[in-house]
């Protein structure tokens, strides 16, 4: 086991722990590390992450910047011989995404992306259940997800703009997609279909709906739809009461489960012959598991877990819990879902060739 040394960009955590150390942050504010510096005098302070990337013995950098300075910042990092963790996405395009997996491919670093959805307790429980088999085979998943709007202010300008952010599902029905690809194995093709925009601010599409071809024959659903939860407390993490619901549903040949992501329960229901020797079914009621003590983040939401997690496996030595081409190619379906959108609503394949090599 190797105590490493953690630069953090962005979101300036403090990973200490008896296989690391946090030893630097970066941010482009100037007052923020002034002020930083006072406070944790331990902690080497950057305002240019060219100039962090010279820090001594620095083995890992965590980014969690603007999504358009991703591919940029990752690339620089790996290709000086540093592992990274950075949050989704690899860049705004497919030309980034490949640049990025290239680079980690050549400098033989690690390299994780914050799908932290795999790491969540909801996906390590449902993955055990689909494992087991107990009701059959995965046949068909739906995620329905009605959120807040980004505001034209702050961050959320940018997030809005397709050249900046890479678009809606770069943006965030990326996530699902990687979850989609963990429970159910490969997407080779998907349809996407979007209504007429309601919010002026959306440079790109505020509402869209894609179905996902998996190579099995099962069935993904993914409906995602920014004009349905009301702001509360100047947050778009509103409540079920004022609009806000995230709902995923796995359906086998033997039974369902239905994903609560804001309530934090799993309702597993199960089929039944009836009447019995007419070979049809019922769904019938068989369990719920709460998971609310433990509270949403631990649930679905985990990103300082898989951070962690991440950095503890590099630091003996061991695979991350998902690898950096295992990412890439969510980002290869998240481009077909685009091409769909773009192109009438036809149905595009997923292609998965690799970057050429240098």
């Amino acid at each position: 086991m190797k105590k490493l040394k953690i630069g953090h960009i962005g979101w300036l955590a403090k990973d200490n722990e008896e296989y690391c150390e946090t030893v630097a942050w970066c941010d482009i504010n100037e007052e923020k590390m002034k002020e930083c510096a006072v406070n944790h005098p331990e902690i080497k302070m950057y305002t240019d992450y060219r100039e962090m990337l010279k820090h001594p013995g620095l083995d890992m950098v965590i980014i969690s910047t603007p999504n358009w300075v991703h591919a940029e910042q990752a690339i620089a990092f790996l290709k000086a011989g540093k592992n990274v963790f950075i949050e989704k996405p690899m860049g705004i395009n497919k030309v980034e995404s490949d640049a990025m997996l290239s680079a980690a491919e050549a400098s033989g670093k690690r390299l994780s992306i914050d799908f932290e959805l795999r790491f969540s307790t909801f996906a390590q429980r449902t993955k055990q259940f689909i494992d087991s088999a107990q009701y059959g085979e995965l046949r068909r998943m739906e995620f329905v997800h009605h959120r807040g709007s980004w505001l034209e202010e702050g961050n959320g300008i940018w997030r809005t703009r397709a050249e900046q952010s890479g678009g809606m599902y770069f943006m965030e029905p990326i996530h699902e997609v990687d979850i989609f690809r963990f429970f159910g194995g490969e997407i080779k093709s998907v349809q996407t279909t979007a209504g007429p925009n309601v919010l002026p601010q959306y440079k790109f599409q505020d509402n869209m709906c894609s179905q996902f071809f998996f190579e099995n024959g099962a069935l993904g659903t993914i409906l995602t739809s920014h004009t349905h939860s009301a702001q509360v407390a100047d947050s778009h993490m509103a409540t079920h009461k004022t609009g806000h619901d995230m709902t995923m549903i796995l359906t086998f040949t033997g039974g369902s489960l239905e994903i609560d992501l804001i309530a934090c329960t799993i309702l597993f229901n199960r089929f039944e012959e009836y009447p019995v020797g007419t070979g049809a079914y019922r769904v019938l009621f068989d369990k719920i598991e709460d998971y609310s003590p433990d509270g949403l983040h631990a649930f679905a939401h985990d990103i300082s877990g898989m951070r962690k997690d991440f950095i503890k496996r590099v630091a003996y030595n061991e695979e991350p819990l998902e690898t950096a081409l295992e990412a890439w190619k969510s980002h290869q379906v998240c481009v077909a879902a685009e091409k769909s959108l773009q192109e009438d609503f036809r149905r595009v394949e997923v292609d998965y060739t690799l970057p050429k090599k240098d």
